[in-house]
Formats: C-alpha cells, sequence, structure tokens
C-alpha cells in the first residue's frame, strides 16, 4: 500500500514522477492530485491534472475543499471525485458560457471522454463495479 506524506493512497492509486497522488480512472485516463496550500478561511487548494494518454487535458489550482477539512486518504478520495465531477461536465450541465474558455483540444475531450468518465465520479455508484461506493478506492471491494 502506498503511502504520501503520511496519507495512505487508495487501493489502485499510485506515486507518479511528479510525486503526487495519482488515480489511474481507466487505461487511459489519469487524475494526479495534491493538497497546494490553503485558502485564507483554511480550505485546502487542490493542485489537480488530469491527462489522457499522458497528454495533460486539465492542470489547476483552481478546487478547493470545504471549511475545516483535515487532510486524510478520504478527503483524497472526496476531492479526486469533486475535481473529476468538475472536469467532466457537459453541455446542458452548466451554463453554456461555462466552456468559453475551453480550448479545442479541451472541447474535442470532453465530447469524447466526459460522459463516460463522470461515472467514476458518482457518489452513490462505483463507476468500476456498480456497487454503492466511491469509485477511486474500489478494486471491487
Amino acid at each position: 500500500m502506498a503511502v504520501l506524506d503520511g496519507i495512505t493512497l487508495p487501493v489502485r492509486w499510485r506515486i507518479t514522477s511528479r510525486l503526487l497522488a495519482g488515480w489511474p480512472i481507466d487505461a487511459d485516463h489519469l487524475l494526479e492530485l495534491w493538497p497546494h496550500g490553503r485558502t485564507c478561511d483554511g480550505r485546502i487548494r487542490w493542485l489537480y491534472r488530469l491527462s489522457h494518454r499522458n497528454r495533460t487535458i486539465f492542470s489547476d489550482t483552481d478546487i478547493s475543499s470545504p471549511v475545516g477539512t483535515v487532510l486524510s486518504t478520504h478527503t483524497l478520495i472526496s476531492s479526486a471525485t469533486a475535481v473529476l465531477s468538475y472536469l467532466t461536465l457537459r453541455p446542458g450541465d452548466t451554463d453554456a458560457d461555462y466552456f468559453d474558455a475551453y480550448t479545442p483540444a479541451q472541447i474535442a475531450w470532453r465530447d469524447r471522454f466526459a460522459e463516460e468518465l463522470s461515472l467514476h465520479a458518482l457518489e452513490d455508484v462505483c463507476g468500476y463495479c456498480g456497487d454503492g461506493h466511491a469509485s477511486p478506492g474500489c478494486e471491487t471491494r
């Protein structure tokens, strides 16, 4: 079981070459995630990178945890599903102008992969096995 800075990584996760926690969502997609400081109100700010076949699709630090969140394995899992939910939004899920800043490559990725990958971000249904648990730690518990 991999441990990074005192946090036990969920099943199937690994430490990436960037020394971040990496969730291999499927054979082609990897979500890297790690805390990137705190906001002025104490939220954990997350550094994330979603890649497809090792090509960066999204990378930023614009997502934060709720106030008072303590860094733990559970926090890592819930933050990963929140980040993936955000990155897999599609037209009709939010205002149309939300996608105005997307690059052509991000739009193409969204149109091809977002719907399928969004299943892995569901809170009550695992995108791997369909059971009632979060996807990031699956491997059919």
